[in-house]
């Protein structure tokens, strides 16, 4: 319980915070249940920001909305198999 609360605060804060510094609004509702929202209005008002506190409070809202890409690492090639004949023939 105390958790949501938090989070209510912190995106309460969050849409005064922006009002007051850029002039703009946030819908929340989107915020908490749109990640492609979430992702393109954060990386707006990061960009436009001037104030450290609500750099801040788009870090911790990004890490709370925005789901982590899965990392893409490269697969390593598939091994060739091949043949060593210096056993002879039963050596495969």
């Amino acid at each position: 319980m105390e958790e949501k609360l938090e989070k209510a605060q912190l995106m309460a804060r969050f849409k005064l915070m922006v009002k007051r510094s850029l002039s703009q609004s946030v819908d929340l509702e989107r915020l908490e249940r749109e990640p492609a929202y979430a992702r393109e209005r954060l990386a707006e008002i990061e960009e436009a920001a001037l104030d450290e506190d609500l750099l801040v409070m788009v870090l911790r809202l990004r890490e709370l909305f925005v789901p982590l890409a899965p990392l893409q690492l490269a697969e390593p090639e598939a091994v060739k198999e091949t043949r060593n004949y210096k056993m002879g023939a039963r050596a495969w």
